[in-house]
């Protein structure tokens, strides 16, 4: 058996820790790095790059390098979303079968999964250099607003990577449990966290070894990123109002500007000014070198990204309203994630509280340290620190009405896990299939939330309609992971299920990626065993004359489990193996050996 660490899987850059003797510390590497850039790229010779090798790289080879991609896995690929990263990135995407996001690099199509498990690939393989011990098992963190599809999506490029994924944890709880393990603490704590790519903010109870959250929210498309965007646009602006030359389709160039952009932000965090000096970014018409060299000073970037400073404030009065906790009630706030660390955002963070933030965990580290803890715990090492964690479901799960609106089943902040059952019935006389959607997300309307699975209960028994009565069971574990069961209620047999990888026939058709030369898998409809199956992919199932949506009968709520008081060791939460991501991804499993 290998060694089990934590994983902190960045938009921007990630890293590993490990608890050895009974303490938690971060991997190292050579050169004295602790973390590692989620970059993916081929070089012009096909040798396929991670990490700092891709990074270094990207400059020259913008099209073939792949950054940021945590902020596009598990999405569709019509989400507006994905609209707003074709505006900014540099890299193709491309539109599957399944409307999920591809990435075509240098005529290569990878999934978001193939691309995520080259990353924890590299992370696992320096681990073990550092650790002169095989790695094998991991718990993996995730934004706590990440959906049943993107925590399922992180879970399959963990599996991809050769990794036992313990759990997958939310980044607030993580940082939680970096700060109060040991210290038998009794306080309530607000986990502000601002990383690269996303934002996310939770209240979580602590008490002792009881790490209990008890509301939580963010904004899956707002970071470090966004930050340095408003730089580069702010930089193409004043150089096309300069020299009348729109560099904004020069692929290089905005890389390189994007690059210099993030160097100056970070620098502004210690200094008031700084200068931005990109030497040939372009050419005079009497083909002369141009220079971008300007001066940003600390009071314009905050111009520049002021409104953004102000999203995270308010979605941290609405999740305090949503926790029923005033500001006074908050004991301490701390700050998580590179992007924290900007002065205005602390500064904010201090007007807002009447106080200033903790200095408690490391910004960078604090993920990563709590993701080792919990890696430890679940690996069963007998320990005196083992912890309980109760948190919250981050959005709303529910089915299609035949209104369009969205039946809640499980609410915001729902305590995991959880369970509830539903009864379908037939709407026509002898129907051998019913189609149930399921989706996730805030709005009333189930267009403007993300479909989770469609799924279809085959060869239902003839009868009369109305006369056949299916309990469908769901089931959120406590990864905010939905799994799903069916039986006739009248014969108590299990329903067959089945899910296609495809979209909902109301969505426009997808083009055939463009030559895969990384082999996909076809489309294919799955039988569910009697175990859950988790409702993990986004589609529709095959369309057959008896389908229909079902007719919603008597709602049989399951009795929920109560939360405990406190428990004596946090038993895995981890999915069964069997779960219908861990059938799908087998189909990728070799494609980065070696790599």
């Amino acid at each position: 058996m290998g060694k089990e660490i934590g994983i902190d899987l960045g938009t921007t850059n990630s890293c590993a820790a490990i608890v050895e003797g009974g303490k938690p510390r971060v991997i190292t590497y050579k050169g004295g790095q602790s973390t590692i850039p989620s970059v993916f790229a081929i070089d012009e010779k096909g040798d396929r790059l991670v990490g700092h090798d891709a990074k270094k790289q990207a400059q020259l080879n913008p099209t073939n390098t792949v950054a940021a991609a945590k902020r596009l896995i598990g999405r569709n690929y019509h989400s507006k979303t994905i609209e707003k990263v074709k505006q900014v990135f540099t890299y193709e995407l491309v539109e599957g079968e399944s409307s999920e996001v591809l990435i075509k690099v240098r005529d290569q199509i990878f999934t978001l999964e193939q691309i995520s498990s080259a990353i924890l690939r590299k992370i696992r393989e320096v681990a073990e250099e550092a650790l002169g011990a095989d790695v094998d098992q991991a718990v993996i963190t995730v934004p706590a607003y990440f959906n049943d599809r993107q925590r399922q999506a992180v879970r399959a490029a963990g599996k991809l990577a050769g990794l036992k994924v313990l759990r997958v944890l939310n980044e607030p709880t993580a940082a939680a449990l970096a700060y109060g393990l040991g210290k038998n603490l009794n306080q309530r704590i607000a986990v502000y966290d601002l990383g690269g790519g996303t934002f996310d903010i939770s209240v979580i109870d602590i008490k002792e070894r009881i790490f209990e959250v008890i509301a939580t929210g963010g904004d899956t498309f707002l970071g470090g990123v966004d930050f340095d965007d408003r730089v580069m646009q702010w930089v193409l602006e004043s150089f096309q109002k300069q020299h009348s030359i729109d560099l904004s389709y020069d692929r290089v160039a905005v890389q390189r500007i994007r690059d210099a952009a993030e160097t100056a932000k970070i620098e502004l965090s210690s200094v008031m000014r700084t200068r931005l000096h990109i030497p040939f970014i372009s050419k005079r018409e009497d083909g002369t070198g141009l220079d971008i060299d300007m001066e940003l000073s600390r009071e314009k970037l905050e111009e520049l990204v002021g409104d953004l400073v102000e999203r995270t404030i308010q979605t941290v009065e609405r999740i305090y309203r949503e926790a029923g906790a005033a500001r006074g009630q908050i004991d301490e706030v701390l700050l998580v994630g590179g992007q924290s660390r900007m002065p205005m955002v602390q500064r904010r963070i201090t007007e807002f509280m009447g106080k200033p933030p903790s200095k408690g965990v490391h910004p960078d580290e604090a993920v990563g340290i709590g993701a080792s803890i919990m890696a430890h715990s679940l690996a069963g090492v007998a320990n005196n620190d083992d912890v309980t964690l109760l948190d919250v479901l981050p959005m709303p799960i529910g089915i299609n009405k035949t209104d369009g609106s969205m039946h809640v089943l499980f609410q915001k902040n729902q305590p995991l896990p959880d369970y509830k059952s539903r009864t379908l019935t037939t709407s026509k006389d002898n129907q051998r299939s019913i189609m149930l959607r399921i989706y996730q997300g805030e709005s009333a309307l189930c267009s403007e939330n993300e479909i989770l699975g469609t799924f279809v209960f085959n060869n239902i028994r003839p009868a009369p309609k109305g006369k056949v009565q299916i309990e469908v069971t769901f089931h959120i574990d406590s990864e905010g992971i939905l799994n799903l069961t069916a039986r006739d209620k009248q014969t108590g047999q299990t329903v067959e299920s089945t899910l296609k990888l495809g979209k909902a026939k109301d969505d426009k058709p997808a083009p055939e990626p463009e030559k895969p030369v990384a082999p996909l898998p076809p489309p294919v409809a799955f039988t569910m065993p009697q175990s859950s199956m988790a409702a993990a992919i986004g589609g529709d199932a095959p369309v057959r004359p008896d389908l229909t949506e079902p007719t919603m009968g008597t709602p049989d709520a399951a009795p929920a489990p109560a939360r405990p008081a406190s428990l004596p060791k946090l038993a895995s939460a981890a999915s069964s193996d069997d779960s219908l991501w861990g059938k799908v991804t087998t189909w990728f499993r070799g494609l980065f050996a070696g790599g």
